[in-house]
């Protein structure tokens, strides 16, 4: 930011003008992730939808491939969305899906043979996702 003296006036509009900028990126940025074009959606491949219906979540999650690569996606109660990249494995009981970022606690799924979404940790599958009936 350029410091003009005598010029508060025009301080105050350099610095209203940056911060404009700086959250006009994030808007347009935020749009982008969540608005795919028809084509992009398309070429998705929809491997299952399901809701968490643990106590208090009620999270919407839709798992798809697409261009050869995993996404889970996840709708959240409070209205909050995250898009993920996973990397896969396939194993016996099914794919074994991790967040391409990691996760500290071990934490993945499991995209069981039978289609159900199983959150599993390094220990145990702990929980089945419901179908989301009314996606499908």
């Amino acid at each position: 930011m350029t410091l003009v003296r005598n010029r508060t006036e025009e301080v105050i509009q350099i610095e209203r003008e940056a911060k404009l900028k700086e959250m006009e990126m994030s808007v347009v940025e935020k749009r982008r992730r969540l608005s795919w074009r028809e084509d992009e959606l398309s070429s998705r491949e929809v491997l299952g939808r399901w809701i968490d219906e643990r106590p208090l979540l009620g999270d919407k999650i839709t798992l798809y491939k697409q261009a050869g690569k995993y996404y889970l996606e996840t709708w959240y109660l409070d209205g909050c969305h995250s898009l993920d990249e996973m990397i896969s494995e396939e194993t016996e009981e099914g794919i074994k899906l991790e967040d391409k970022g990691g996760n500290i606690f071990g934490e993945y799924f499991m995209l069981t043979t039978e289609n159900e979404l199983k959150f599993c940790n390094s220990a145990n599958c702990y929980y089945t996702a419901k179908i989301n009936v009314e996606a499908a």
